[in-house]
């Protein structure tokens, strides 16, 4: 049996997860030199199928099949030496070998050597290098690069700016199956930036992005669902996205399947199920989550009522920028919770949050007859 037949068959053992019969016969041909061998020996070692995970042992085969002008392995032995995994990190090492695999005309090569222009890793940043290596993968159909050369488009860098010209690429990623680019385009027709607003595009675009695995993309189809914006209300299919989304550790998702049990939107009222999803979005540092929780405990609502941790919460929440925690924090000076009582130190928390836009500062200053300051503008 030659190389070509024996490397079939290592492939269809590997393809079986029958890892170790391939990695036998991967560890002969490597032995002769065989660069696809040594390569795919790389890719068990990198994520132990079949073997103790070794990125040293990755990094060597790697580097034997790039030796070989193999650009897959160039690739990835790029990505080893930009990281320092199984190797010294070393930018510099990095962008040879992806120049190595751009210019044989690989894709992912092409990618990566973008990324390094625009970036400046290795090089000295280049946008006008960066599109023209984005453009050539954009050429092969990878979507990322698409997305990459759209950015450049919309911002006006390396090429001439063009919203037109950037939307085109983001269309051909979506086309090319990319969810990142389904997100994308739906936020455009959600909020009308360069498109006519349309929330029924953005779900169906967010929906397909969902059912790919974008987390982002299934809380907001979960949201949709839930408000009946772009799609007819069904509260039932609005908290089955949260949950996926929840489950796979997505702090909004977290957050917006603890307020639906907090408050009986869409599900029945829980507050165990509340606070149990407030906590575990609060504990990736979620703001609204932690500002919620807060309040649960303000209030000893489903939960044993404790200012200490209140405050805590807020304060942790306004430090994420939460303007609603810090009028929430005025409202615990002003009732005196688990603190001496100051209406100097409240007011100055509700001016605070106020200048910021919070609603619920304003409308505190207002039954204390303080004056209303003026809102700061947000910066763009």
């Amino acid at each position: 049996m030659d190389s070509t037949e024996e490397l079939k068959k290592a492939f269809e053992f590997y393809s079986n997860s029958e890892w170790d019969k391939a990695r036998r016969i991967y560890s002969r041909l490597a032995r002769k030199g065989v660069r696809e061998a040594q390569f795919n020996l790389g890719l068990l070692y990198s994520n132990g199928y079949g073997v103790k995970t070794n990125l040293k042992k990755a990094a060597k085969y790697y580097s034997k099949a790039a030796e070989q002008g193999m650009p897959e392995a160039s690739v990835n032995l790029g990505w080893f030496y930009y990281s320092g995994i199984g190797v010294a990190k070393d930018v510099n090492r990095a962008f040879a070998l992806f120049e190595q695999a751009a210019i044989e005309g690989y894709a992912l090569g092409q990618l990566h050597l973008g990324i390094m222009y625009e970036g400046g890793y290795g090089t000295e940043q280049d946008y006008l290098q960066a599109a023209s290596w984005y453009r050539s993968a954009a050429d092969q159909d990878n979507p990322e690069a698409c997305l990459a050369l759209a950015h450049l488009y919309s911002v006006g860098l390396g090429v001439k700016k063009s919203e037109t010209t950037a939307l085109n690429y983001i269309e051909k990623a979506v086309s090319l199956g990319s969810a990142d680019a389904m997100d994308i385009l739906g936020n455009l027709y959600y909020f009308g930036e360069g498109v006519a607003k349309n929330p029924t595009k953005a779900f169906n675009l967010w929906l397909d992005a969902a059912k790919k695995g974008s987390l982002d993309a299934q809380v907001a189809v979960g949201r949709m669902y839930m408000d009946g914006e772009g799609v007819e209300a069904n509260s039932e299919l609005g908290l089955m996205w949260f949950k996926i989304a929840a489950s796979l550790g997505n702090s909004d998702a977290q957050f917006s399947l603890a307020v639906a049990y907090d408050f009986g939107t869409g599900a029945e009222q829980n507050y165990d199920e509340a606070a149990k999803w407030y906590q575990k979005a609060a504990d990736q540092g979620n703001p609204e989550a932690l500002c919620n929780l807060a309040d649960m405990f303000e209030n000893g609502r489903g939960v044993k009522q404790d200012f200490d941790k209140a405050f805590k919460l807020y304060t942790d929440s306004a430090d994420r920028g939460n303007w609603l925690a810090v009028c929430s924090l005025g409202d615990m000076y002003l009732k005196g919770e688990g603190r001496p009582a100051s209406r100097e130190k409240a007011i100055e928390l509700y001016t605070d949050s106020a200048k910021h836009g919070c609603e619920e500062a304003v409308e505190e200053l207002r039954k204390l007859n303080v004056p209303i300051p003026k809102v700061i503008p947000e910066e763009e």
